[in-house]
């Protein structure tokens, strides 16, 4: 399949495949004439690594994600594994995340500003 082809199945743009094939995500065959052409498992490889960016996964993990596929179908246990790091990942931002807007809600309700030279800085932990 050309990227044509592939981009307009995949919904995405011919610069983003392109990206992804110089980020090993994806690979294709270089035909006689020199266009690219794309195995059909391509597009589910896109498909996947749309879902994981939608997931929150970094464009590394999921490098790590599609070589464990492409070896074999990754077990139960070690996918459970996978996603409960992310969620634990993420629960740990959201709780950065509330403690940040909990001190600047305090700040725009007058509590002394961090900011200043004669204010006290408080610490994120």
């Amino acid at each position: 399949m050309l990227i044509g082809e592939l981009a307009k199945q995949a919904q995405l743009s011919r610069d983003t495949i392109r990206f992804y094939e110089k980020m090993q995500l994806i690979q294709s065959i270089t035909r006689n004439n020199g266009y690219k052409d794309y195995p059909e498992q391509t597009l589910q490889q896109l498909q996947l690594i749309r879902t994981a960016k939608n997931l929150g996964f970094s464009l590394g993990e999921i490098q790590q994600i599609l070589e464990m596929t492409a070896q074999n179908e990754i077990p139960a246990i070690q996918v459970q594994g996978i996603f409960q790091e992310k969620l634990n990942m993420i629960d740990e931002k959201i709780a950065q995340l509330h403690q940040m807007r909990t001190m600047l809600s305090r700040l725009t309700q007058g509590e002394a500003c961090p900011l200043r030279k004669d204010c006290p800085i408080p610490e994120l932990n």
